[in-house]
């Protein structure tokens, strides 16, 4: 039934697809709109102490959290953070470097180095890279996304 007309089907859009992007949009406004009544509502039942993102599904949930909880996922696929001065944006942890399809570093973390942040690859100034340390750490591919930030 949600094959395209031409294709011997009935031409219906999948309603399951359409009820996760509509979802993910909630999700989305849930993240950047903390002061609405749903991102405050669902914050003080279900992640008090974190944010949508990091939130647990629980044991008794609701089925507009169940939804959303789902949708989530969707939401992650695509989200990227901003840099900013680096200080809450994990290297190893964080979807952030533009032009990947994860956003995630694919170079190996040594030991050590697990906990390090964007500002860590900051120049004393903070206002460059420390291309030493980007050296370092990355791989030249990604070397060059960082730089293009």
């Amino acid at each position: 039934m949600c094959q395209p007309k031409w294709r011997g089907g009935l031409g219906f859009m999948d309603f399951r697809l359409f009820n996760l992007a509509l979802l993910g949009k909630q999700v989305w406004r849930i993240i950047t709109i903390l002061d609405s009544l749903i991102a405050r509502l669902l914050r003080a039942k279900y992640f008090p102490n974190g944010d949508i993102l990091s939130a647990g599904l629980g044991s008794n949930s609701s089925y507009t959290w169940r939804g959303i909880f789902e949708a989530r996922s969707v939401v992650e696929r695509g989200l990227r953070r901003r840099i900013g001065n680096g200080l809450s944006t994990g290297i190893w942890k964080d979807a952030w470097i533009p032009a990947n399809q994860t956003g995630r570093v694919i170079s190996p973390c040594s030991s050590g180095n697990e906990n390090m942040t964007v500002a860590d690859l900051l120049d004393e100034e903070g206002m460059g890279w420390n291309l030493t340390r980007l050296d370092q750490l990355f791989l030249p591919f990604e070397r060059d996304r960082i730089l293009g930030i």
